[in-house]
């Protein structure tokens, strides 16, 4: 699985490309902007796309990337990565066309789910930790 991470902070990024590494075969490409991930993003070159929300410090910088990729590709998979929770940014995401909302810090076992794409499973997982959630949208 080719896979697009929008995420600036670089321990996060590690600990990302860790967990794909043990859930098996998976490329991932890393952009620590949004500008660096939208010359990176093209139409069918990533399976999904994971979306730092708070990204470059900015609450809710994830949306305008969310709305520039599915303005080019409606049918993309993508979802966002945030420790921000609020249903309004949940709500707001899901209007821009996201799949899916990871509450960071997430599990490798939540990961594994987004990947696989089964909504029914991710609707239904809950973490045995506090941490980790994911909301789908």
């Amino acid at each position: 699985m080719r896979i697009l991470l929008v995420e600036d902070s670089d321990p996060l990024a590690d600990l990302f490309r860790v967990q794909l590494y043990r859930l098996g075969q998976h490329e991932l490409v890393q952009a620590g902007s949004k500008k660096r991930g939208l010359e990176l993003y093209k139409p069918g070159a990533f399976d999904v796309v994971f979306i730092d929300m708070g990204l470059e410090g900015i609450q809710d910088r994830g949306l305008e990337i969310i709305r520039e990729i599915k303005a080019q590709a409606p049918q993309q998979r993508v979802g966002v990565l945030s420790s921000n929770d609020l249903q309004d940014m949940v709500r707001q995401s899901r209007q821009a066309g996201a799949e899916f909302y990871m509450v960071k810090p997430f599990t490798m076992e939540g990961l594994k789910i987004v990947l696989e794409g089964d909504r029914a499973v991710m609707k239904t997982y809950r973490p045995d930790i506090g941490e980790g959630r994911i909301l789908v949208l």
